[in-house]
């Protein structure tokens, strides 16, 4: 090292007989003072400041004049009223009164003292805007954290994996969500090595909702069951759980508008579902609901519910709606004539005729009407045929005083694609029939 100074912060040394000791001794001092402990009011400054004060320093900023030329990251001194420099040595450190910033000279630069961190090695407690504590060796009080991969452009890879330990299978592993620091819901290892998700109403009493096994994979979904009453617009949407049970009675038209919902429905009495534009329900027909029937119904993006199955609770199966068939006689009958009627069609022999429904069912109410009467002593009789055969599902009129009949008495149980048609058989004296207009309920088997 030089003779003159000390190797690190440039102390000027007492010479052997030196004069005037105090001289070099007091500059040692001043450089002490200056350096140890150095707090400076300013980085950024390109040139002195007006009206420093004894002692000042500041770190001289980039492109400096006047007083500081060529000083650029040295630190400067205001000291008997004239400013002095020292060059700064890799290692140094200073705090910035301005910015509440430690920096530390690198040997280029002056950096934040946090940048120069390259590890931190077995730290008992780390808090970031709190303080940690044993239970919490590590807190944070923050409103925003991101974790971002490291990119292979900055030697990483691109992927970012987060992993989680636990000792053994009947340890805890898992991520505890709290409001007002109360338990409300926890995800992960709970107990066991099954993804488990629970939630808590008071952080006391917990309901698990949710586990996926770790050796198939299966799902599993704990659904309680939630009470609505009836009313003309239930909201199933609003429902929290995927069971619903439906109580009193009434007639519902509308299960609320919500997108993309499952709900499994239960009913405790004697409700009437309506079928409309936003509730399409199995067969288009209403369904009357018994105590114990269940169901199960979804609705679409623009919030149509759809009950796509239903079962009552007596295990029989939902009756598909009947349906209503009428048709005409186009032909006029003849006094003694007997022809043969369907829809749009009439004949001499049922075989011109006939027609079938494709699943079994039952005809029955039976209806009439004609443009007149048969006459005095003389009658039309109409008459449900299968195949070649009558049934007892027949009408009959007569006389002068009606012109319609009806049998709602009787019925005839028909095959599927099994062939029937209406039989009409004028008596020997009758009018001349005008047009027919006939009608009969067809009710497919459950």
């Amino acid at each position: 090292m030089p003779d003159d100074a000390t190797p690190h912060l440039g102390l000027p040394l007492l010479a052997a007989a030196q004069a005037q000791k105090h001289v070099t001794h007091n500059e040692a001092l001043g450089l002490l003072d200056a350096l140890v402990q150095l707090a400076v009011l300013d980085r950024d400054l390109a040139s002195p400041p007006a009206g420093p004060q004894e002692g000042d320093r500041y770190i001289v900023g980039p492109n400096p004049g006047g007083a500081w030329s060529g000083w650029a990251g040295r630190v400067a001194r205001f000291e008997d009223g004239a400013w002095l420099s020292a060059v700064p040595r890799p290692g140094w450190s200073a705090y910035l009164r301005d910015e509440g910033e430690l920096v530390v000279f690198t040997g280029q630069a002056w950096l934040p003292w946090r940048a120069t961190i390259a590890a931190l090695q077995d730290l008992a407690r780390l808090g970031l805007g709190t303080a940690a504590d044993a239970q919490n060796p590590f807190s944070a009080r923050l409103n925003g954290a991101l974790w971002t991969a490291r990119t292979a452009a900055e030697g990483g890879t691109g992927d970012l994996r987060t992993s989680f330990n636990k000792e053994e299978p009947g340890r805890v592993l898992s991520l505890l969500f709290q409001s007002g620091y109360a338990g409300r819901a926890e995800l992960g290892l709970i107990g066991d090595d099954d993804l488990c998700l629970k939630v808590s109403a008071d952080g006391a009493a917990w309901h698990e909702a949710l586990r996926v096994d770790r050796a198939t994979g299966g799902l599993d979904l704990v659904a309680s069951e939630t009470t609505l009453p009836a009313a003309a617009a239930v909201d199933l949407g609003a429902a929290r759980g995927l069971k619903v049970a439906l109580t009193g009675t009434g007639t519902v038209t509308s299960f609320g508008s919500a997108p993309h919902r499952l709900r499994l429905m239960r009913f405790t009495g004697a409700l009437t579902l309506t079928p409309g534009p936003a509730l399409l329900l199995p067969g288009g027909a209403a369904l009357v609901t018994a105590s114990g029937d269940t169901a199960l119904a979804t609705s679409d993006g623009s919030g149509t519910w759809r009950v796509h199955h239903y079962q009552r609770a007596s295990g029989l199966a939902l009756r598909p709606a009947p349906v209503l068939i009428a048709g005409n006689s186009g032909t006029p009958v003849l006094a003694g004539q007997t022809r043969f009627l369907s829809p749009g069609l009439n004949g001499t022999a049922p075989s011109v005729v006939y027609c079938a429904y494709p699943v079994a069912g039952t005809f029955s109410e039976l209806s009439v009407v004609t443009a007149d009467a048969p006459g005095a002593g003389e009658s039309w009789t109409f008459t449900l045929m299968k195949l070649f055969s009558p049934t007892a599902l027949s009408c009959t009129l007569s006389g002068t005083e009606f012109n319609e009949a009806q049998d709602l008495a009787n019925a005839a149980a028909f095959r599927s694609n099994e062939r029937w048609c209406i039989r009409v058989s004028a008596s020997a004296g009758a009018r001349t029939t005008g047009p027919i207009l006939f009608a009969l309920k067809f009710t497919p088997a459950s």
